[in-house]
Formats: C-alpha cells, sequence, structure tokens
C-alpha cells in the first residue's frame, strides 16, 4: 500500500489507481477507459487550479464534464462516476474496492480457508444464492485484504477491519452493507474458530440498523410506459426476440430477475399454459398461468434467435460466449433510454421496476393482497406489505365479505 495514500495530488492518484487495477487482470481496454477519465479530470484540475482530489471536486468534475447533476444517476456515465469513487477509495485506505469481475478467484494466500467455510454452508444445504452472495463478498473482502498487502488471515489487525467498513460504507447503501457486515463477521468467527485467525475479530464488526419499512416506495413505470417499451423492440432480430420475452415475463408476470436468468425449457408446461419454477431467493415453488403473448414470445426467441449451445438456460447472451444472461437489468434501461423514458431519477431502474409496476398495477385494480402476494411468490404477507407500500392492518378494517360461490 502507497505510503500517505490522503496527501497525494491528483495527478498521483491517479498515477497510482491505474497500476493497482491493472494489477487486478482487468483487461488493457477497461484499464485504458479510465485513463482517458483521469486525464480528463487532470486537465480540469489544471484549469481550476485544483492540486488536491475531493469527492466535492469529483462532482464538480462530473458536472461540468458530463453535465451529471449531482444525485442523478445515468448508466451511461457509469465509466466517469466509477472512476471518482475508484480515487476516493484509494485516497482514504490505499485501495479500491472492486466490484464486478467474471472468473474471480480469492488470492492465494486466502483461498483455502475461504473455500473452506463456503463448502461448510453447502453442507448445511444453503442454498445456492445464498452461498453465492457470501462468495462474492468474501471476494470483495479477500481483495481488500491482499491491496493492503495482508500475506494471510493471522496478518489480519483491527486497523484493515476498520478500513474495509469504511470503504465499504463509502461504496454501498446502509442495507447492503448491514448485510456484508453480518457475512463478515461470520466468516471472521470461522477464521478464529479454524485457527486461521490470531483474533475473533468478529464482534469488532460493526451493526448497521436496518429498518423495517424502505426509505422510498419501488420505482414503478406507468402501463402506457410500459407498453412504450414494448413497441420500441425491434422483434425481428435475434435480441429483439429475447429481450421482448425477458420483459414480457418481467411486466406481466413480475419474475424476478434471478428467476428469468435462470428459467429453463422444463419449467414451462406447454398444455396447461403454465410457469413452474423453484424460486432462487426463496426456494420455494411458484407457479403462475403463462400468459398467451408471453408464450409466444418465449417460442418465437427459442425457434427462431437463441444461439445454438449447451447452456441450459432459455435466454442467453447475444454474442459469444452463448451462456447465461449476465445483466438483464440493462434490457429493460436500453428500451427506456429508446423510449425516452426519464429514469436517471428513479431509485432502481433494472428490470425489478416492472415486478414493482405490476404490484402496483395489482393493487390499484383492487385485486386482494393475498394474491398478490402469490403473484409475486412472498413467503410472508408482511413483504409484499412493504413491497407496495400499504398497512394492511389498516386494511383489514375495510375488508370485505365475499360472497358464496
Amino acid at each position: 500500500m502507497p505510503d500517505d495514500t490522503k496527501n497525494m495530488t491528483v495527478l498521483q492518484l491517479t498515477e497510482a489507481v491505474l497500476p493497482y487495477i491493472r494489477a487486478k487482470n482487468y483487461s488493457e481496454s477497461y484499464v485504458k477507459s479510465f485513463g482517458n477519465v483521469f486525464n480528463c479530470l487532470n486537465h480540469y484540475c489544471t484549469e481550476h487550479g485544483i492540486t488536491h482530489f475531493t469527492t466535492e471536486v469529483g462532482q464538480q468534475f462530473l458536472q461540468k464534464r458530463y453535465g451529471l447533476q449531482p444525485g442523478t444517476v445515468d448508466r451511461r456515465l457509469s465509466r466517469p462516476v466509477r472512476a471518482m469513487d475508484m480515487l476516493a477509495d484509494f485516497q482514504q485506505s490505499g485501495a479500491v474496492m472492486i466490484r464486478r469481475r467474471l472468473d474471480r478467484k480469492f488470492p492465494e494466500q486466502f483461498a483455502i480457508h475461504a473455500e473452506g467455510y463456503l463448502s461448510g454452508m453447502e453442507k448445511d444445504y444453503a442454498r445456492p444464492n445464498t452461498i453465492l452472495s457470501h462468495r462474492k463478498t468474501l471476494y470483495r473482502f479477500t481483495d481488500f485484504l491482499d491491496s493492503r498487502g495482508v500475506c494471510s488471515y493471522s496478518g489480519i489487525t483491527l486497523g484493515h477491519i476498520n478500513s474495509y467498513i469504511e470503504v465499504t460504507l463509502c461504496n454501498y447503501s446502509k442495507d447492503s452493507a448491514r448485510c456484508f457486515f453480518g457475512i463478515i463477521r461470520r466468516f471472521l468467527k470461522y477464521l478464529y474458530e479454524n485457527g486461521a485467525a490470531s483474533e475473533d475479530f468478529s464482534e469488532k464488526v460493526i451493526s448497521v440498523p436496518g429498518t423495517r419499512r424502505p426509505a422510498h416506495l419501488p420505482s414503478t413505470l406507468t402501463s402506457s410506459q410500459i407498453e412504450s417499451v414494448l413497441a420500441c423492440v425491434d422483434r425481428e432480430s435475434p435480441m429483439g426476440k429475447r429481450d421482448y420475452a425477458v420483459l414480457l415475463l418481467a411486466a406481466r408476470l413480475g419474475l424476478r430477475v434471478s428467476d428469468i436468468r435462470s428459467l429453463r425449457p422444463r419449467d414451462i408446461d406447454w398444455e396447461k399454459h403454465e410457469l413452474r419454477i423453484t424460486q432462487d431467493k426463496t426456494g420455494e415453488p411458484l407457479v403462475l398461468p403463462l400468459p398467451a403473448d408471453v408464450g409466444w414470445a418465449i417460442i418465437d426467441y427459442m425457434k427462431n434467435a437463441r444461439p445454438v449451445s449447451d447452456a441450459p438456460q432459455i435466454f442467453l447472451r447475444a454474442v459469444a460466449p452463448y451462456v447465461s444472461l449476465h445483466n438483464p437489468d440493462n434490457i429493460l434501461i436500453r428500451y427506456m433510454r429508446m423510449a425516452e423514458i426519464p429514469y436517471e431519477r428513479l431509485p432502481h431502474h433494472g428490470l425489478h421496476t416492472l415486478r414493482h409496476s405490476l404490484a402496483t398495477h395489482m393493487l390499484e385494480e383492487e385485486i386482494p393482497i393475498t394474491t398478490i402476494q402469490g403473484v409475486l411468490g412472498h413467503l410472508n404477507i408482511e413483504t409484499t406489505e412493504r413491497y407496495t407500500g400499504i398497512d394492511v392492518s389498516q386494511l383489514k378494517k375495510c375488508a370485505l365479505e365475499v360472497p358464496g360461490l
């Protein structure tokens, strides 16, 4: 770790970050794209007599250079925004929080116990998605330790833990941080109990309080906006056929992104016009009627557009390698942009927006909350209550008797 990163000039910071991310085996084109952003930042700072980087300087640069207003989101500018986050991370802790990587591996010195911890979860019958969540969190944690020059778990200090907490809180929401810290706390306990760490740091990880209700209602689109999005899809192209089917599954059935990504041909009962899945998030079965337009869209994609591949999932990438979709959220963003529907100020603008929208529209049509619960696949009605932003206890006071059939 470089010494005294907090006193580095802007130029020194940018020159230090590029070798750091290059050492993480990112592609040269990826590193070069950040180099271009850093060059623009250095020119901006030189012109304005700025020598040291702050988050305010980063925000001003993004606004002046790219027109990005503070507090807004634009996926087209994700790379410049990420570049500013990297500089802030490195300045504060001498490390960069690595977020998403394909084919990630644990640093060699941390691999054995990390894999042992995950194997123990498998033996305890943890759900695959839960194990994957723990794996991703441990990737971030061990990458951070490796960047700080930690050679073994016994070399972890309270300073490392505090620095990791600081970087995480700067990069993620409180709810996400609360989840990550819970996983790290369990992992640190595992390390101590298995003799890999000399001290039990599990109690040193702070607890981030959660809230019973969300701070805001979920993002939604109106019915006309959803139809505008669907109308923008080129249903003659292979990618368009795939995207149309994916959007319909989210908009008409409210499927989660994870369930759309893992959907397989065996999950569809064509004779009964039903979709039968085991939900990735809950592990519970879900049976939904398959509307005709959704069914025909899936058939059109599978017969006329799906690449030849051994992958078991229905929906695949449009370019090689033909594997399961990595980030289906980008599909909705693409067509919202084409439909000229503003999404920058939405708290969430991935496919989950369509799931939220379906729940909201069902509620507006006075469909019973228990029916909405069944469609969304929620185990508890309280989850549906929070999801739709309503108070079930108040609804019960207004309940009407249903006449017998």
